[in-house]
């Protein structure tokens, strides 16, 4: 099926130059071309918390300290960081905590970059990517997905990673199959290869019966647009997209979404700098319900925690982030940078349909007390006569079991519902989607989690509020047909490509 199956050639990635040694750049050309690189993907990338991370990791002291004792010993720069890279590896690797373990290859990521620039490679390999291209490597980062022009890329094998990382996201969003796990030793350049990611196979230089048979599946595959139009036509529900930048918005837009379902806010606040102004976020959600045309915008309020964290806000370290001060937990924490971010969600409801949406919501104390933070910044605009919707919407976002349970009550309190399927399924299964070797729990469409989606449907249903969904589910035929099955009103789909198929089968 497509996002599944693909045929192309080979192209293997080489990183660094043949010899692998320093260019003679400096640490500091290198340091300052990085932040550069990276804060240029903060903006434009589909999942520019990924890259705030990696800007953060970037800035700390311990990783140009242990560099720099490195260069001490002797070592050349680029020697330098490829030991650096390994020796806190090597530590965080030895801690155990997810969250420390996951940051390791963000560590590589950074470090890898640092390397090519001080060993004067091209700053993107990627350059000269051909035509219909399978990129084959060994690892493939974030900042890899972003140096690529994804439109000539048919499918990316690698020998290590996990299917469900953040390059797994991404290649889910752009229909791209992604296997990982494969011995790449025997692919050459130019190789062709039949790709079939929901089997986790790759055929190196077929027959040409084997071709045509794969060319047959394919063909057949192709069709998911087809199913999915069916499962909209069939239930009568719309299609949303979500986005994580005002250029992720046009792009819906112009693809034919009814509207934003998710509008993420973490990119207004990077690991490493200091916190947006109240009029900083203003200006920015305006550009964005100007983006919508007259569409319904739901801007979701920092969901910050986890993996994404935020050096400026001086938060603890925790055992087990992902289950610590993360989404509102944290945004009631600290009342006053809450409110500034409420009032500019309120002053952008004055250009157009603005919802707001409320992450890892657990209570219903939770959505009341940001609720009365929401009165309170209405009447703190109305008396400073600043325009804003006096009936914006604010809602839940449904991802944790505790929501789901008590979403009958939740559902008296809130003016829409939106599913979070990626972490409901994550904390319904007790299963870190990031983690492969657990992740063939993460199943949206085990009868826990429907069962769970099913009495948040029954509850929404019952205050004739409306629901939708807005994790990755939303994109698969089978889930979208069991979840609209269930009562689901929207999907919000992070396929630009998949809502334009969908469309233009429908004009």
């Amino acid at each position: 099926m497509e996002g599944t199956l693909a045929i192309g050639k080979a192209w293997i990635l080489h990183r660094g130059n043949e010899a692998g040694q320093w260019s003679g750049r400096t640490l500091d050309e290198a340091f300052g071309h990085e932040t550069g690189r990276l804060k240029a993907f903060i903006k434009d990338s589909p999942a520019p918390e990924v890259f705030s991370a990696h800007l953060e990791i970037l800035e700390d002291p311990l990783l140009l300290d242990t560099i720099q004792s490195k260069i001490d010993e002797g070592m050349t720069p680029s020697e330098a960081v490829k030991a650096a890279a390994d020796e806190i590896s090597g530590m965080f690797g030895e801690i155990d905590d997810e969250y420390f373990k996951a940051r390791v290859d963000d560590l590589k990521d950074v470090c890898g970059s640092l390397v090519q620039y001080l060993e004067g490679a091209s700053s993107n390999p990627f350059e000269n990517l051909p035509q219909d291209a399978v990129v084959v490597a060994r690892e493939l980062f974030p900042s890899d997905m972003a140096k690529m022009d994804l439109g000539k890329v048919r499918a990316l094998v690698t020998s290590k990673g996990s299917p469900t990382s953040h390059v797994g996201i991404i290649a889910r969003s752009r229909l791209i199959p992604f296997v990982t796990g494969i011995d790449i030793s025997g692919i050459r350049t130019g190789d062709i290869l039949l790709v079939d990611a929901g089997n986790s196979e790759v055929k190196v230089n077929p027959t040409d019966t084997q071709i045509e048979a794969f060319k047959s599946r394919l063909a057949e595959g192709n069709d998911i647009p087809e199913k999915m139009r069916r499962i909209i036509r069939k239930y009568g529900v719309k299609i949303f997209g979500n986005a994580g930048s005002v250029k992720d918005i046009e792009e819906a837009v112009r693809s034919g979404a009814e509207g934003i379902g998710l509008f993420r806010t973490e990119f207004l606040f990077p690991a490493d700098g200091g916190l947006p102004s109240e009029e900083e976020q203003y200006q920015v959600y305006k550009k964005a319900v100007e983006a919508c045309q007259g569409r319904p915008l739901t801007i979701r309020t920092m969901d910050i925690g986890g993996d994404k964290p935020v050096s400026c806000l001086n938060m603890p370290k925790e055992d087990n982030p992902f289950l610590g001060m993360r989404g509102i937990r944290l945004s009631l924490s600290m009342p006053d940078i809450f409110k500034e971010q409420i009032r500019a969600i309120l002053r952008a409801s004055a250009h157009g349909k603005v919802r707001m949406m409320i992450p890892m919501v657990t209570r219903v104390e939770e959505l009341k007390r940001t609720k009365a933070l929401v009165e309170e910044c209405e009447a703190s605009l109305r008396f400073s006569g600043i325009p804003f919707d006096n009936d914006m919407e604010t809602g839940v976002m449904i991802e944790t079991p505790a929501a789901a349970i008590v979403s009958d009550l939740l559902a008296k309190e809130s003016d829409f519902f939106s599913v979070g399927t990626n972490d409901l399924t994550q904390y319904v299964m007790a299963a870190d989607r990031g983690n492969s070797s657990v992740s063939y729990l993460c199943d949206p469409l085990d009868e826990s989690v429907k069962r769970a989606v099913k009495i948040v449907v029954e509850a929404a249903k019952k205050e004739g509020i409306p629901v939708g969904v807005c994790g990755e589910a939303a994109s698969d035929p089978e889930a979208a047909e069991v979840l609209c099955g269930l009562g689901i009103d929207s999907l919000s789909l992070g396929s630009p490509a998949m809502i334009n198929a969908l469309k233009q089968l429908q004009s």
